[in-house]
């Protein structure tokens, strides 16, 4: 049931997110290291809620990072693929790579047990 959730709402916040920065003009390492905080975003918005993500889980936050990348910047150039910059295809494919790493890393951040009272 959470990783259901989990993929639910990744997807909710990778579209939220795409139509936010939709409205900026990035370029260069700003559209880079906006790839980087995406991928990061959505994907600990998605090990917030399933605690030990599966790699299915881990694999469709690169999926959902990218395709949210790729239809920030295509809102970015006017709705039109010709003017898609470089360093935006370079964010997608960053936000692609960085976003099932940090769910893969998180098993090593997230405690098994709870604390003690």
């Amino acid at each position: 049931m959470r990783q259901a959730v989990a993929v639910l709402v990744g997807a909710a916040v990778a579209a939220a997110a795409a139509l936010i920065l939709g409205e900026y003009e990035l370029k260069g390492v700003m559209a880079v290291v906006a790839g980087i905080l995406f991928g990061v975003v959505i994907a600990e918005v998605m090990v917030a809620i399933d605690k030990h993500p599966s790699l299915a889980v881990a694999l469709l936050s690169g999926v959902y990072a990218a395709i949210a990348m790729a239809w920030s910047g295509w809102i970015a150039a006017g709705r039109t693929w010709h003017y898609f910059g470089r360093s935006r295809w370079i964010a997608l494919l960053v936000a692609a790579v960085v976003a099932p790493l940090w769910i893969r890393s998180a098993g090593r951040r997230v405690p098994d047990t709870e604390p003690s009272p």
